[in-house]
């Protein structure tokens, strides 16, 4: 079962995750990550990034 969902991206120094209260920051510390209860909601948060940031959401079990 999936307890939360994460705003990911890749890049050359693997997965980093949308900051917990920040529009565009990222982290690398899973830890930091904003969570959402769906991956509805963090997909449609990923959808409003600028399209030079190209995340996904992430379902964190």
């Amino acid at each position: 079962m999936t307890l939360s969902v994460v705003v990911a991206r890749t890049n050359i120094d693997g997965i980093e995750y949308l900051e917990e209260g920040a529009r565009a920051v990222w982290t690398r510390m899973s830890e930091r990550a904003q969570h959402f209860p769906t991956v509805r909601e963090a997909t449609r948060v990923a959808m409003r990034l600028p399209s030079r940031l190209r995340a996904y959401a992430l379902p964190i079990h």
